[in-house]
Order: structure tokens, then C-alpha cells, then sequence
């Protein structure tokens, strides 16, 4: 088989004319871009393309090199009529300009009829992992993937020595694939690829090969194997298991399901990190909350596994977890098979399954919203049944005076005593943290979960009120602006902070840090000029009044009885307000106590003479073993050997990739998605004041835009921190571009969370762990 080097874009696709056995490539003609005899020049076009519309491209010796592609950086022009001279002398000039006189311009005509039009990687463009990536749009457009432009596109990932895929569509993109990097004999590549119409059939067609820049990149190539990935299959597998007090036939595993591991640890946490959740929340106070609240009883089960170091919530325990005690087995069970088959059905859900699939509260708009379970084979009287078991529940939580999340917040009062005894105590650095964790679950995040239980139903009754009409959607936001929660307090305090009130400040919220569970990321005591600027005489937002007449008290009072519910209209709103408000509350305090066990965990590693980035590597349950524990091995010696082991596991962990819900086993060799999480680019984090590409002064800053379109190029220029777009995909140009150049970003965050990053002053990126934090 001929061998080819790479050379230009036009060149790379000139030498595949007649020998590429997987795709078409259109007819192409290529000019020098000096443009001499420019009048010959249009005649020899229009004679070999007279009628058609053209696309006129760059093909420059300045892009799509193994040192810098430049995607994107230079002009191509579409839909140019052959026929017109004058409109195809403009785009020769216009695309001319951009070129030096060496340089050459591809002429090719504009492929009708397309049906899908995308981007493939041959391996992860930042660390080699052994991955084909496609990127595919179906609209009919020619550039929606490359320019970021797409809102909706198909992902598809494939580990590179896994079986090829059954869809014939993809399947012969990765034959294109390995038939290109065979004829290279290079195997990291970037393809545009588009699938047109010719009368009955659908046919393949390359447009573009060039190699990916991969210089100065890791090489996680050899740090993911089959052999891990059939195992965690098996493992999969074998979870599918259906314990005595677990109901339902099979079970999915998501990263945002049910306490929401993505968001708060990231979906590639360190191993003291992944602990530290798993020992104070999920594995065993999470199910203990649901037990002591009436749900139903999974005391022991983990609700969070971690497959090769990503935190995945058991969808199927989840959903159990939500089923009040009162309901019958047969119920019971009926429910959770529902609710897994709403969610294979509509896996983009898997962030809001408590919004969208579960009935984990009563609220006023419950009986129109357990009308669908006629549908999916429940009868009338299980379905009364379910209403009553969540009334039971609901009622249990707020009764005015013995509803369950006030002696939560009891509890969280002596939280600050508690910490204070600790750290004044004479006691080595290992009881501190031994009993700074003890006391944070026990009194922090056992309570912390109630009260968080209590503020959803308070949200779910507030949201309900809006949905039947009760209340408007604005007088709603005017009851939550009326709310003094912590965040309100920080936002207004950081609004009048200066020099002279800032030892009160870092006294009040110095333990926070942008990531809770973090090592590496510094609390607000110890990097404060990371996170914060003096103000000078900002105006604070004013709290708001919110107001009933009273008719509308009297109609909401006989709504509440009407529906069983034990409690008053004043009283209604005053639970509306506590739980709400104790939530951020609760978890204000308990944060104290974690964020000083973390700091104490690096002074450990002090001691021992173990960096702090070495320490993010341990885990919390070595460490609390040191309490009870005294081995013949010393300490050091202990925690070092475990941290290589876990940094060892931890390049797998940035290796791999799985969709954001697992729901079988071929998931884990190959998985197709149409909305997917954020594509952070590079490894690095990056703390910086945000910007929009409008602003004058842009160095140092990270700068939000909508598109990962290749005209935001000349950001790359302006010495920028970092970026994030709203839309976007893995192999757009943009997300090349900073794959590159080494420029931290996040591509494609999705409009809620772009428009959380434009209300922020100041973001931390932390591409590693793969979150985004608002400061």
C-alpha cells in the first residue's frame, strides 16, 4: 500500500484521489495563491466547473502541519456561482488575501444533498487516550460542528480496540479512520468527513485529513485498556444484582443523578476528594437521612460506586431512596421499575430525575402530575395510595412545630462549639481530623441532608404554586428575593468588602473554598486575592417585600386544608423561608469543619514531608485509621505507598471515558450522546476575572463566548487565561485551537450554566476535575 506525507490540505487530499477505499473525495483544482493570469485562472474553473456552486478553501503551508494546524485561521469561502466571473473573481481575492503568494487555494464544487456533516479525532487531542471522538450534525450544514455553531449535534466515542460499532454510518468513519492512518502511518488524526445523498443511497465523502498537534502532550495512550474496560463490564454486570430490600430489575448509573457527584467533587476527582464525599455523605448518611425522614429503609448500600476513579450514582438505589415507607411492595416496586424505564427513555433527564421522574414530596400539582402512572399500567387505587404515603411524608416534614428538619437545624447550631473545642483541644494532628469528620457527619451533613430535603419539598410547593395558577412566576422570584440566605450575605458583604473590614470578612467566610472537597483548591483565608477585589461603594442588592392580601391567605389557608395538608397559610410561608434559608445555612456550617480537616490533612502531609498535591492522592480512610490504628509500618511510609498507587489509578481515571449515564454494558466500549457535558480542554486550572469578547481589556481574563466559531481566533492573541463557549463540541475549531496552544476552556457549557458564568465575577476552571466554579 502507498505511503503518503502529509503536505498542504489540498495536496493531503489530492494524493488520496484513487486510492481511498472508505470515502469519496470530491473533484478539486488547486492554484497558487499569487493569483497570476487571473483571468486564465477563472476560465480553466469555469471550464471544469461551469453551472456549479464552489466552495474556494486556503490551503496554506502555515496550517494543518504536526506543529501547528491553525484551524480555522484562514478564510474559506462557500457557495460561490461558477457562472458569475465577477462574484468568483471576488472570493479568489478575498480567500487570496489571506495567503501568502506560496500558499495555494482548493477549489472544489459544494457537495449537495448532505446528511450529516462532522468532525472525527482518531485519539483525545489532549492526552493521546486511545478514543475515536466523532462530532456530527444532521441539519444539513457543512460547518455547524467545525464553527461551533450546532445547539444540537450527535457525540459518538469509541475506545480504539474495541469491536466496531453495528451502525453502518459510524462504523464506516472508523474504517475511514484506521484506512487513513494506515496510509499516513500516523495515528493522531483530524477528519472532516459528510455523509450526502446520491439517489438512493447515502455515500461518504472526505473533506479534509491533517494531523493533530500533539507536542508537549500527555500520553495517557497506555493508561486504558481492554482489559480494564471488560472487567468494569463485568462489574457492571454483576451490579445489576437485586439485593432482598432493593427493588427493580436492573439498575443505570449516572454523574448527576442524586447528590450530583459531577458538579461538586468533578467527574475526575482526586482520590482524598472521591473519599471525603463518600465518607460524610454517600456512603452510608445519605441513606440514614432518607431512613429517619420515611423513606424508604437502604441503610449500608453506597450510593455512589467509582468506576476507574469517576463517581457514578446507582440510578435504580436512588429511586428506591424515594419510595415512602408506607407504600406497599407491589407498589413499590411498579414505581421503580417506572421510573428506571422514563429514564432509559429520556436519558437526557439524568440531571433532573427529581424534577421530571420521581414523586418524592406532595405539592399542589401532584394529582395532575400522577395522572401519567394511567398510562404505564398503575390503577386508580395505587395511585391513591401513592398520593397518601407522600402526603404522610410531607406532612412529617413540615409541621410547624414537629416537622423533622427542625431538629436538623438544632443539630447544626452546635456545630460552631463543637468545632471550637476541637481546635482548642491539646490533641495530635490526627485526632483533630479524626473528630473534625466524626463530628461534621454526626452534627454537619446528616442534619445538612434533612434540611436539604426539606428546602426541595419548600421549592417543589413554591414551583407547584406557579404551575396551578396560584401564584405568578414574578411574585415567586419576589419571594426568593425576600429569602437572607448565606449567598445573599456573601454577594452583599463582598459588595462593601475593603481593606479596612477584611479581617472580618476572612473571619466569617475565610474556611470557603471554590471546590468543598478540594486539597488543591485554597480556601478564600488563604488565597484571597485569587478570589476577591476591594469594592469601592457598590451599591447592594435590597431585599424585597412579598405580599398576600388577605383573601388570597384565606384561599391559600382552605387550599392547604383541602389538600390534608398540617399546617397554615402563615405557617406555610414561614417553612417556605426556613428550609430554604437553613439549607445554605447548614451547609455554611458544616463546611467549616471539612474545610478545616483538608487544611489539617495538608499540615499532615507537612509533617511527613508529603506535598499537598501528593496528599490529594491519599485517602480519608487511611488517614482516619491512624486514630485507632498504630502499625509496625510507620505513617509516611504507609500514605506513600497508598499515594502511588493511587496516582498510579488516577491516570487511568483521566484515560478513560463513559458517558454521563451508564445504562448497559456495550456503554463502556462505545457510546453515542446528543447532549453532552462540557468538553474542558487541557489539564490545567486557571482562577481569573470573566470577560466578554466585547470588552476592551482582555489579558489575563477568561472570556465568555457563544460559539466556538474559528472568527473568535484573535482571542489567542490577547494573552487571555481561559475561555468558555455556550455552544461547541470537542473537535471544533476553537477547542482545537486551545488544545494547542495550551489555553484552558470549556466548550459547549449549554445556555444555564453560560448564563450562571456571565452573572459571575470572577470563575475558577478547573479542567482536571473537569468543573467550573462561580466566585
Amino acid at each position: 500500500m502507498k505511503k503518503l506525507n502529509f503536505k498542504t490540505k489540498a495536496r493531503n487530499l489530492e494524493n488520496l484521489l484513487g486510492i481511498l477505499e472508505n470515502a469519496k473525495i470530491l473533484p478539486l483544482k488547486i492554484i497558487q495563491a499569487d493569483l497570476k493570469n487571473q483571468a486564465e485562472i477563472v476560465k480553466e474553473i469555469q471550464k471544469e466547473f461551469f453551472g456549479k456552486k464552489l466552495i474556494i478553501r486556503s490551503s496554506s503551508h502555515a496550517e494543518d502541519s504536526k506543529e501547528n494546524s491553525n484551524a480555522g485561521a484562514f478564510l474559506s469561502l462557500g457557495n460561490i456561482d461558477s457562472s458569475n466571473i465577477l462574484e468568483l473573481q471576488n472570493a479568489l481575492q478575498e480567500v487570496a488575501k489571506t495567503l501568502r503568494e506560496c500558499d495555494e487555494i482548493l477549489i472544489q464544487p459544494m457537495l449537495e444533498n448532505i446528511t450529516k456533516c462532522g468532525v472525527a479525532f482518531s485519539v483525545d487531542k489532549d492526552n493521546f487516550a486511545p478514543y475515536f471522538s466523532i462530532q456530527y450534525d444532521e441539519s444539513g450544514s457543512n460547518s455547524a460542528i467545525t464553527d461551533g455553531s450546532s445547539a444540537q449535534f450527535m457525540s459518538y466515542t469509541h475506545f480504539r480496540d474495541a469491536p466496531l460499532p453495528q451502525d453502518l454510518y459510524l462504523r464506516q468513519i472508523l474504517l475511514l479512520i484506521l484506512e487513513l492512518e494506515n496510509l499516513f502511518s500516523h495515528k493522531a488524526l483530524d477528519i472532516e468527513f459528510a455523509y450526502a445523498k446520491n439517489g438512493d443511497k447515502e455515500e461518504l465523502y472526505l473533506l479534509q485529513v491533517r494531523p493533530l498537534v500533539m507536542i508537549n502532550k500527555k500520553d495517557f495512550s497506555n493508561h486504558i485498556s481492554l482489559d480494564i474496560l471488560t472487567r468494569l463490564q463485568r462489574r457492571f454486570k454483576k451490579l445489576q444484582f437485586c439485593h432482598s430490600d432493593v427493588l427493580g430489575s436492573k439498575t443505570l448509573f449516572g454523574v448527576m443523578p442524586d447528590w450530583n457527584p459531577a458538579e461538586i467533587i468533578g467527574l475526575r476527582p482526586k482520590r482524598l476528594a472521591l473519599s471525603l464525599y463518600k465518607e460524610i455523605i454517600t456512603d452510608n448518611i445519605w441513606a440514614y437521612q432518607r431512613d429517619n425522614y420515611g423513606y424508604r429503609k437502604l441503610r449500608s448500600h453506597p450510593l455512589m460506586h467509582s468506576f476507574c476513579g469517576i463517581p457514578y450514582i446507582d440510578v435504580r438505589l436512588s429511586f428506591n431512596s424515594f419510595i415512602p415507607q408506607s407504600i406497599q411492595e407491589k407498589t413499590a416496586t411498579k414505581l421503580v421499575e417506572f421510573y428506571i424505564d422514563s429514564l432509559i427513555n429520556q436519558p437526557y433527564l439524568h440531571d433532573k430525575i427529581e424534577f421530571d421522574i420521581v414523586f418524592s414530596c406532595y405539592d399542589f400539582s401532584l394529582d395532575m402530575r400522577l395522572e401519567k402512572l394511567l398510562k404505564h399500567g398503575f390503577s386508580q387505587q395505587e395511585i391513591i395510595e401513592i398520593k397518601h404515603s407522600l402526603l404522610e411524608v410531607t406532612n412529617n416534614i413540615i409541621h410547624p412545630k414537629d416537622g423533622l428538619y427542625h431538629k436538623d437545624l438544632q443539630k447544626v447550631t452546635l456545630l460552631e462549639g463543637i468545632y471550637q473545642n476541637i481546635m482548642q483541644a491539646n490533641i495530635s494532628l490526627i485526632d483533630k481530623i479524626y473528630w473534625l469528620i466524626e463530628n461534621c457527619k454526626r452534627y454537619g451533613t446528616l442534619p445538612f441532608a434533612g434540611v436539604a430535603r426539606a428546602g426541595f419539598v419548600a421549592m417543589q410547593f413554591l414551583n407547584s404554586l406557579v404551575e396551578i395558577g396560584f401564584l405568578q412566576a414574578e411574585e415567586r422570584l419576589c419571594f426568593l428575593n425576600t429569602l437572607n440566605t448565606k449567598a445573599k450575605q456573601l454577594s452583599q458583604d463582598v459588595a462593601n468588602l475593603t481593606k479596612h473590614n477584611k479581617e472580618e470578612f476572612l473571619k466569617k467566610y475565610g474556611h470557603l473554598r471554590a471546590g468543598t472537597y478540594n486539597i488543591l483548591s485554597p480556601r478564600y483565608d488563604e488565597d484571597f486575592d485569587s478570589y476577591f477585589d476591594f469594592q469601592t461603594g457598590q451599591k447592594t442588592q435590597q431585599n424585597e417585600s412579598f405580599f398576600l392580601d388577605s383573601q388570597r391567605m384565606q384561599e391559600l389557608e382552605k387550599m392547604l386544608q383541602k389538600q390534608g395538608l398540617k399546617i397554615n397559610a402563615q405557617e406555610f410561608f414561614i417553612f417556605l423561608k426556613t428550609a430554604i434559608e437553613g439549607r445554605e445555612l447548614a451547609k455554611f456550617e458544616f463546611s467549616k469543619l471539612l474545610s478545616r480537616a483538608i487544611s489539617l490533612i495538608a499540615e499532615l502531609g507537612d509533617y511527613y514531608h508529603i506535598s499537598k498535591e501528593e496528599m490529594a492522592h491519599s485517602n480519608i480512610k487511611t488517614i482516619l485509621d491512624l486514630y485507632a490504628s498504630l502499625y509496625a509500618e510507620e505513617p509516611r511510609k504507609r500514605l506513600l505507598e497508598e499515594i502511588m498507587q493511587n496516582q498510579k489509578e488516577y491516570l487511568c481515571t483521566q484515560a478513560i471515558k463513559l458517558p454521563p449515564l451508564l445504562c448497559k454494558e456495550e456503554d463502556i466500549m462505545g457510546f453515542t450522546s446528543s447532549r453532552i457535558l462540557p468538553n474542558f480542554i487541557t489539564q490545567k486550572v486557571v482562577c481569573a476575572h470573566v470577560a466578554s469578547e466585547k470588552d476592551d481589556q482582555l489579558m489575563g481574563k477568561i472570556v465568555l463566548i457563544y460559539a466556538a466559531d474559528p472568527g473568535y481566533d484573535y482571542l489567542f492573541s490577547k494573552q487571555i487565561a481561559g475561555f468558555i463557549t455556550c455552544y461547541g463540541g470537542a473537535n471544533s475549531h476553537m477547542a482545537i485551537r486551545a488544545s494547542e496552544l495550551g489555553i484552558p476552556a470549556v466548550i459547549g457549557v449549554g445556555e444555564e450554566i453560560f448564563a450562571k458564568c456571565l452573572q459571575a465575577k470572577n470563575l475558577r476552571i478547573d479542567c482536571e476535575s473537569e468543573q467550573i466554579f462561580y466566585l
